[in-house]
């Protein structure tokens, strides 16, 4: 958040109320095909997007629409995302960005300003058929997982986002709590993903590696995620359930938050490609 807006979201951070449940709307046309997962890897990514806003502190949607677009992404997680704020012209952005996108979303509110809400979205090609609000141990602001379930070619993929806290005092118990609601759900398609704030060797991340992949980690690679730092800074991850293939990440220096888009495509296990099935 930029620092002109933080006093006055702490000040409503204490006057706020609980937040709703999450909220859903299947918008994309249903006329839209979808490449089968033979002919087309699932092409994931996260973004923080700062409230749309610029480095000057002017909120647009259009520029975060155009920066997802180039991606052409089948999922895209959101977090800090404004719904009904001043600061950003009282826009409700995941349905500006969706639209704009023609794809489906799913909204989870973190924090209830009670004249708007701020918090993680979830956007998808596919089908939306549940979406689910968990809140995460929290001493300084709000924290929630979005737990997102759509219809990936008849089986369901279950998309996780959060945005950890700042305070590395929270993340023990909030990476405690994100793990023990991985091993309950125990989902066979299932991908964790967003701004964790924290470094990859971090050890508190090795929590979740125990459950889920960390194919960016795994494969060394050096994601700069934040815009303003002169070396690659990795705080925004994706995690993969043990049924999901990694095929290859990137971060591509686009768009005007200080976060970098985190993008990663990824397949089935035991999904072989089209070439090879021809072939047999």
């Amino acid at each position: 958040m930029r620092k002109k807006w933080l006093p006055l979201t702490l000040c409503l951070t204490l006057f706020t109320f609980p937040t709703g449940g999450a909220i859903i709307r299947n918008i994309a046309p249903s006329s839209e095909s979808l490449s089968s997962n033979y002919e087309h890897p699932l092409s994931v990514v996260t973004y923080n997007i700062r409230g749309c806003r610029t480095d000057s502190g002017n909120a647009d949607p259009e520029i975060i629409i155009a920066a997802l677009h180039s991606l052409h992404a089948d999922v895209i997680a959101l977090q800090e995302v404004d719904n009904n704020l001043p600061r950003s012209q009282f826009v409700n952005q995941v349905e500006a960005i969706a639209k704009g996108l023609k794809m489906n979303y799913a909204y989870g509110p973190s924090i209830d300003f009670v004249i708007g809400t701020y918090g993680n979205a979830v956007l998808s090609k596919y089908p939306i058929q549940h979406a689910e609000l968990k809140k995460l141990p929290a001493d300084w602001e709000p924290r929630s997982m979005l737990d997102v379930t759509m219809d990936w070619n008849g089986e369901p993929l279950h998309v996780l986002v959060s945005h950890l806290g700042v305070k590395k005092s929270e993340h023990r118990k909030q990476t405690e709590s994100l793990h023990a609601y991985l091993q309950e759900k125990s989902y066979k398609y299932s991908i964790l993903l967003g701004d964790f704030n924290m470094l990859p060797t971090d050890p508190l991340l090795d929590t979740l590696r125990g459950v889920y992949r960390d194919p960016s980690h795994e494969q060394k690679h050096a994601l700069r995620t934040l815009k303003h730092t002169r070396t690659p800074k990795e705080i925004d991850r994706i995690f993969l359930s043990p049924e999901l293939v990694f095929i290859d990440a990137s971060a591509p220096a686009i768009g005007p938050s200080d976060h970098f888009p985190v993008q990663m495509r990824l397949k089935k296990l035991g999904f072989a490609s089209k070439e090879a099935i021809s072939s047999n």
